[in-house]
């Protein structure tokens, strides 16, 4: 661990201890026991800053499931607890305690810049490779051009901007660019959030340090972005962002971009910024075939270092459909239950994962979706249900397929029998074809999400 890291660090391992008992306690009474002992029980704190309090998770899977659904709860409970806000995170064991590398300090002159030590940039995480990326009909294009601009950063797709709703592998795809620039080209590269980019914005504002501000981000040789939405609500830092984008692509640095949508659908994004984003290749990810979908559960297994059958992998793959994440999650899971019990994964442990890992959502029945679709599109539950495939009703029919499978339990013969008596297929093609659509149309987008809120109530 560098000794600047290490000065960063001065809170006394008694008031870590202290602090991080307040916060455990908090959070076990939101939690049911079991998500206590698997997710929050093996936590430490490594620091405390003024701006940041690092936990150490004793793998990626769990620092990238707590970072991803509970950072919110960490947020709030650090608040009650440090009567302050700090940004919370996640680092694990081997980033701590590994080579300087793990946390890369970018010098000039000799001088760290304090970017790096308030702790702005987010690990990289070694697992995220291109060997441990399944590729499928739904990401080939983005692992190609990925692959491409690792091998020959700024000349090839310069900027890459990949798309796609959250958990299908955007991330990992950034981490392992990353991984490749610094190893194989030794490059300064630099991955972080757009949240990140925008505090770091927000703290040069308090500090008034803009020449160590510019001097981080246009001095590396790449720039990584995740999320690049979250800056649809800062009109100021986009416009550092747009200078920062001129210098780097007028010095073939590389650029890769990461967001929920394409461009021209994140909201309050200015033309020149768009532009500027078509200049390399637009790609976006789809959401996961459920061939895809068992692919990535038996290769998840196999780094968990479980022996998963096909047929398990399959019932996974069916019933975790929406987001890869959770998947990964349901896998760790399966992997702590298998050391503890010593027993076999059967069909029915994976059931009652992927129950209690759905557990703290509120239960929706597939007769809620179809009103509220009715409701939304102005037609009756019989035609929803009926057999008629003119294009008025054929829509929200997709819309209503597509959400039971996000939201409910319900399998695919379930939902294809109550609306209509379709089969399976037909389900997977709506809810692939509404996912696809969503990310293009930004009208179809905000449907989409009314429409769950309102569910979700």
């Amino acid at each position: 661990m560098p000794e600047t890291y290490k000065k960063k660090n001065a809170v006394s391992d008694t008031e870590k201890d202290f602090i991080l008992k307040g916060v455990l306690a908090v959070i076990k009474k939101v939690v049911s026991a079991q998500q206590y002992d698997i997710w929050f029980s093996c936590l430490k704190i490594f620091s405390i800053s003024n701006n940041s309090i690092i936990f150490v998770a004793p793998n990626s899977f769990i620092r990238e499931w707590l970072h991803n659904h509970y950072n919110d709860l960490f947020s709030s409970t650090v608040y009650k607890i440090l009567n302050s806000s700090r940004e919370v995170i996640f680092y694990t064991e081997d980033e701590i305690s590994g080579p300087s590398s793990a946390i890369p300090l970018i010098k000039k002159n000799n001088k760290v810049l304090s970017f790096k030590d308030e702790n702005y940039t987010v690990p990289i995480n070694k697992y995220y490779s291109f060997e441990n990326f399944v590729v499928g009909p739904c990401n080939r294009l983005a692992h190609a051009a990925a692959v491409a601009v690792s091998e020959s950063p700024g000349n090839a797709y310069n900027p890459l901007f990949i798309y796609g709703a959250p958990g299908l592998g955007k991330t990992h795809l950034l981490h392992a660019i990353n991984n490749v620039l610094m190893a194989k080209h030794k490059m300064k590269a630099m991955y972080l959030s757009c949240e990140r980019f925008v505090n770091h914005y927000i703290s040069t504002i308090r500090s008034n340090s803009w020449d160590s501000f510019r001097e981080l981000y246009r001095n590396v040789d790449a720039l990584l972005i995740d999320d690049i939405q979250l800056f649809e609500n800062s009109q100021e830092s986009r416009e550092e962002f747009f200078h920062t984008f001129n210098t780097l692509y007028n010095a073939k640095k590389q650029i890769v971009i990461t967001s929920d949508c394409p461009p021209q659908s994140i909201v309050s994004l200015e033309e020149r910024l768009i532009s500027r984003f078509k200049w390399g290749l637009l790609c976006g990810i789809d959401n996961t075939t459920i061939e895809t979908r068992i692919a990535i559960a038996e290769k998840k297994a196999l780094l968990w270092g479980i022996n998963l059958s096909h047929e398990a992998a399959s019932c996974l793959a069916e019933n975790i459909s929406s987001n890869i994440r959770e998947l990964e999650g349901a896998i760790a899971r399966l992997s702590s239950e298998e050391k503890i019990t010593k027993n076999n994964i059967t069909i029915d442990l994976i059931k009652k994962i992927v129950r209690e890992l759905s557990g703290n959502r509120k239960h929706i029945n597939i007769e809620d979706v179809i009103e509220a679709v009715s409701k939304r599109f102005n037609i009756s539950v019989s035609q929803l249900q009926s057999k008629s495939k003119t294009r008025s009703l054929t829509l929200p029919r997709q819309i209503a397929m597509h959400i039971s499978r996000k939201l409910t339990n319900m399998s695919l013969m379930e939902i294809g029998g109550y609306i209509g008596g379709r089969d399976h297929s037909t389900v997977i093609y709506a809810d692939e074809k509404i996912s696809k659509m969503s990310m293009k149309d930004k009208n179809l987008h905000l449907i989409l999400q009314k429409l769950e809120s309102e569910l979700l109530k």
